[in-house]
Formats: structure tokens, sequence, C-alpha cells
């Protein structure tokens, strides 16, 4: 089973191999799909993890005890077919690929494993048919 998170963590923790720990302890395969620590060193990572559910969920609660905040993230756009022209704007910066655009229909399609909320697609979206999810 694959389940992402976005993980935000205080200060006193950005030096704490956390994604080493939960490959070790927990026995998942992990993707950082996007990473940062802000001016405030208050670290942000998207992690996909690959495994068991109940590993999964052990790793939440792990995650939480250390006073790091969880969130599970299902799909972080939505896409509005009504509004949608097909232009293919949104194409144009979504580095991870899940938004593509091609032949022979030239319709855009979103694959949500892709997708590492990176949002920039949002503002792009000249008919506003992105939204976050």
């Amino acid at each position: 089973m694959k389940t992402k998170l976005k993980i935000t963590f205080p200060a006193s923790l950005t030096d704490t191999p956390l994604t080493y720990l939960l490959i070790k302890e927990f026995d998942l395969k992990v993707n950082i799909l996007k990473a940062d620590i802000d001016f405030n060193n208050v670290g942000h990572i998207l992690y996909e993890f690959t495994g068991d559910q109940g590993k999964i969920q052990s790793t939440i609660e792990y995650i939480k005890s250390l006073g790091i905040t969880c969130e599970s993230i299902k799909s972080t756009i939505k896409i509005d077919e009504n509004l949608c022209t097909d232009c293919g704007l949104c194409t144009s910066v979504c580095f991870s690929k899940s938004l593509s655009i091609g032949a022979p229909d030239w319709t855009l399609s979103f694959d949500t494993d892709k997708c590492i909320g990176c949002n920039h697609c949002i503002p792009v979206c000249p008919a506003r048919a992105i939204k976050e999810a």
C-alpha cells in the first residue's frame, strides 16, 4: 500500500535522521517527494511510504510521538473538467509529470500517484480549473 504523508517538524528536530529511522525501524520503502527547511529552521517533508498498512500506521504514531505534525495526503489537487480547456499550461510547471497532455486526443491527464503537492499548477491555470483538494 502507498501512503503520502506531509510532516512538519520543529527546528529542534531538524538534525534527527528521521528517514533513516523510518526505514530501519518500520521496514518501509520511503520516497522523499519534497523537502525543505524554512528560514526559522522548521522542516517540511512530503513522504511517500510503501509497505504494510499496519507498519504505516505505526510509523504515523511514532512520528507524532516525536512531536512532529503529520497529515495524510490523499490527492493534492482536483481539476474541474467543466472549466478545463486542455490548454496545457499546467503541464509546463509540473516537474513531477503528474499532469500531462498529448496526442491523440490532446486532453489533460492527471496521475495522482505522481503528484508531489507543490501546487505550482494552480496559479498558472487561466480557467481556474485546478484547485487544492
